[in-house]
């Protein structure tokens, strides 16, 4: 799972301050989490003309010397409005080298730890981006825009359909994004995933169809944005093939669909209804339950590195039981006041515990925080937590290949592609292939650790790991 738009390239705060305002004059750096990439930010403080001035920098998003607005500090406090960006970082100045404090831009929080730096206040040369993969006309094939609606009326999809020229008789697939409302071309710092991978396969002689997600790109949000789930996702994807049909290059029989994190769990509910899907790809998908996926990521955002294996066995406890209520109810204030319950007895349990030793950012607030980042979509969240994809992959019979990346830390591979493979025999599907890459990351990028941000590579998809799906479709579709 992933989360985008972290922040924007530009953040004007005008500062005031009060009288111990000149001890934090300084450059200050942290991390923060984007969807399992630690993404690096730098703060300049300078007096000029008796006032402070705050420069920004973004250094994974080439973006440096951006002016900043109103910081205010009082004590050891330091809260700084960031009103482009509808965000704010909040935190705890302890009086010498550290911040302690939430960034939150949006419905988005998450902790973020200043501490000063020597980083130079002067920008560099701002690197061009480089991503060698993206398609650039002409193409080998035909790309169209065209748009279609769902069953109910009620959205306006936008997408493109690429198919391959003076070739009839071929597969072709339906992509299914993952988590989050996403562009056809799957955007995320410069990369165009879905584009890349679609080009690959129209090259091939794979027709493909990628759509806009909800509220992205030129398709329509619908009705009650708030209360959507992957079932409703599982219906777009639905009139997606209903579309296909109606296009007489496409062959009926040879409607595939390839699901990506999220799109990995949507796949199979829309193959075991719709008997128009007869093969699948899961990229990166899940095959444990979603509380599992949802408890490792908040485990690892929430809990110190290198504990004891005593130490992390009661932070993960904490952590475990706050975010199962997301799972039992949809209301903010419902689970909000269950987490308080939770933290309350934990604190009781473990009255001798320091837990700034086994937290990241101690107390309540980060859980509080994570409830309102997820306000708009807490019945999304609930289904999420709920669904076990056993349910359906344990019927599927139809061939599926289902890949994940060995560094990929935002659904773990090794877990999920035993239980993929667990469900898949369950079905006595005789024609499933999963296959584990070293050093891929979520994205499917060859990587340097799995910590390495998606910006700082410039693959955009693995070679390798292209020419398998294409290969593997294209065998099946024989």
């Amino acid at each position: 799972m992933k989360f985008k738009n972290i922040i924007g390239l530009v953040i004007l705060i005008m500062s005031c301050y009060t009288g111990n305002a000149q001890t934090i004059i300084g450059s200050w750096k942290g991390n923060i989490d984007a969807g399992g990439n630690q993404l690096p930010l730098v703060f300049h403080i300078k007096e000029v003309n008796n006032q402070i001035e705050t420069n920004f920098d973004s250094p994974a998003q080439n973006a440096f010397g951006i002016k900043t607005g109103t910081t205010q500090i009082k004590n050891d406090s330091i809260i700084i409005a960031i009103p482009s960006i509808n965000g704010s970082y909040k935190g705890k100045w302890n009086g010498a080298n550290q911040i302690d404090g939430v960034f939150q831009q949006g419905n988005f929080n998450t902790s973020l730890v200043l501490t000063r730096t020597n980083e130079s206040n002067k920008a560099p040369t701002p690197k061009p981006i480089v991503r060698p993969q993206t398609p650039k006309a002409p193409f080998e094939y035909t790309s169209e825009e065209i748009k279609f609606t769902n069953a109910a009326q009620t959205v306006q999809f936008g997408a493109t359909l690429t198919l391959p020229k003076n070739k009839k008789d071929f597969p072709t697939v339906v992509l299914i994004s993952g988590s989050g409302a996403q562009d056809r071309d799957g955007t995320m710092f410069d990369h165009k995933i879905y584009w890349v991978l679609a080009d690959h396969l129209t090259k091939a002689g794979i027709g493909v169809l990628r759509v806009d997600d909800r509220g992205a790109g030129t398709t329509s949000l619908g009705r009650n944005p708030q209360l959507l789930t992957s079932k409703d996702f599982a219906k777009d994807v639905e009139a997606a093939i209903q579309y296909l049909l109606t296009r007489t290059e496409v062959n009926p029989k040879k409607i595939g669909l390839i699901g990506h994190s999220e799109g990995g769990a949507i796949a199979p509910m829309v193959a075991v209804k719709n008997r128009q899907v007869t093969f699948m790809v899961l990229l990166a998908g899940p095959g444990v339950p979603g509380y599992e996926i949802w408890n490792d990521q908040m485990r690892r955002n929430f809990i110190q590195p290198n504990l004891s294996t005593t130490d992390y066995s009661i932070a993960a406890s904490l952590v475990n039981e706050m975010n199962s209520h997301f799972r039992f109810s949809t209301e903010a204030d419902t689970i909000k006041a269950n987490m308080k319950k939770s933290y309350a007895n934990w604190k009781q349990a473990n009255s001798a515990v320091n837990e700034s030793k086994l937290f990241t950012n101690k107390g309540i607030e980060p859980y509080l925080g994570l409830v309102n980042q997820f306000k708009p979509a807490l019945a999304w969240l609930q289904f999420f937590m709920n669904y076990d994809p056993a349910e359906n992959l344990s019927k599927l019979k139809i061939p599926v290949l289902a890949l994940n990346g060995a560094s990929d830390i935002q659904v773990k591979a090794v877990e999920n592609i035993n239980g993929i493979e667990q469900a898949l025999k369950k079905a006595k599907n005789k024609k499933f292939e999963v296959k584990i890459f070293p050093s891929l990351n979520h994205l499917f990028q060859t990587c340097t650790s799995p910590e390495q941000s998606y910006g700082t590579i410039e693959e955009s998809f693995s070679p390798i790991a292209l020419q398998i799906i294409s290969d593997w479709i294209n065998k099946t579709n024989q």
